[in-house]
């Protein structure tokens, strides 16, 4: 299952469809401007390869009603090498060719090129679908195209200036298919980051009240009977559990673990439903105020569960927009009143005291019979 899940990375998603909707638009675009540069260009007599010309515009119209084809029918395939070699070639092709189609002196001017926008195009299509360092080699290669073309326009007043400007060329194009592929791999990554936990809600809300239910029965009136089958039952409710409701974080070392660590820590012995939401996006607090912070959660649910006889505790982490870390972690148990109890151990030291030797504060709100809410802050 799991495996199956992490597939979803690869697949196309919606926001992906319609990036790839966009570049089909920017191609049609560049072709019609493409068209009108070289008819212009004929009428004015500045072209003296006018077939070469005309058959440069008719491979982008073939290119951009392909790519109108596979975005309808098999988009994948616009995100294959085969695709990705003809956008290079064709914009590599169109840098060169620019030289040689148009008269003498027409290279490093302010008139408009054979190229027009294609090749930026390019260099988006081909981040998206092969990644920033692919993106990035056939983008540096423009201004050696370019350079190419001069020759092939007959130019020879090489100076200085010249070789900044095919250098520029190289590395703009360069630095754009590297931001574009860059961009479009953590496009990739958050929306498959998203599809994992859709499924995943999915599938715990098919499983919760069916599998884990039976488990938990399995496990309770088995105990005595057969200790074996209660450990199995047991073991397989907390991977289940470790599956459905786990970290989506993928980092390797969150505050979103830190928490769900510290309350799995809390709970495994315990038949108990803890439900943890963790939006730790932003999150500037220390190491040590991030593990104070996951210890106080777990031993607020250490409390709620043997000695407020807790049916459900609710963890919820946030970080605000000021950098704040947010905690609240509320039970269903007994309660208590506060200005007649006394407050244990647990909470003076292991709440309290650790939340202040961090830096942070807590606060304890409950009533009898109404629940405990323990409220947690940090930097």
């Amino acid at each position: 299952m799991t495996t199956a899940l992490a597939g979803r990375e690869d697949r196309l998603f919606p926001t992906a469809l319609t990036v790839l909707r966009a570049l089909v638009v920017a191609r049609w675009l560049s072709w019609m401007w493409m068209a009108a540069v070289v008819a212009v260009s004929m009428r004015r007599d500045a072209i003296r390869h006018p077939v070469v010309a005309i058959v440069c515009v008719v491979a982008v119209g073939i290119v951009a009603a392909w790519s109108t084809w596979a975005v309808r029918h098999d988009p994948a395939a616009m995100m294959r090498g085969g695709f990705v070699l003809v956008e290079a070639t064709v914009a590599l092709g169109l840098s060169i060719l620019d030289g040689w189609v148009f008269d003498p002196g027409h290279v490093f001017q302010t008139s408009q090129s054979l190229a027009t926008q294609y090749p930026l195009i390019a260099m988006v299509s081909i981040g998206f679908a092969a990644g920033p360092w692919v993106a990035a080699a056939i983008g540096f290669l423009l201004g050696p195209a370019e350079g190419i073309g001069a020759v092939l326009n007959d130019f020879d007043a090489w100076s200085n200036r010249h070789a900044v400007s095919l250098l520029a060329t190289s590395l703009f194009f360069a630095a754009a298919g590297a931001v574009f592929g860059w961009q479009a791999r953590l496009l990739r990554r958050t929306e498959g980051e998203i599809a994992d936990r859709r499924a995943r809600d999915e599938v715990a809300r098919v499983l919760h009240d069916t599998v884990l239910q039976t488990l938990a029965l399995v496990d309770r009136r088995t105990q005595d009977s057969d200790p074996e089958l209660a450990l199995a039952a047991r073991e397989a409710d907390r991977e289940l559990r470790r599956f459905l409701f786990g970290s989506s974080s993928r980092g390797g070392d969150t505050l979103e673990q830190r928490v769900r660590a510290a309350v799995e820590r809390a709970s495994r012995h315990d038949d108990v439903d803890v439900m943890v939401n963790v939006l730790d996006d932003g999150c500037r607090a220390s190491h040590a105020a991030q593990d104070a912070l996951a210890g106080a959660i777990g031993e607020a649910v250490t409390n709620a569960i043997k000695h407020a006889s807790a049916g459900r505790i609710v963890v919820y982490v946030e970080t605000g927009d000021d950098g704040e870390v947010f905690a609240s972690v509320r039970d269903d148990g007994i309660g208590f009143e506060l200005d007649q109890h006394d407050v244990g151990t647990g909470l003076e030291r292991s709440i309290r005291r650790r939340m202040d030797d961090a830096g942070g504060r807590s606060e304890i709100t409950s009533d009898s019979g109404r629940g405990t809410e323990v409220k947690l802050w940090t930097r």
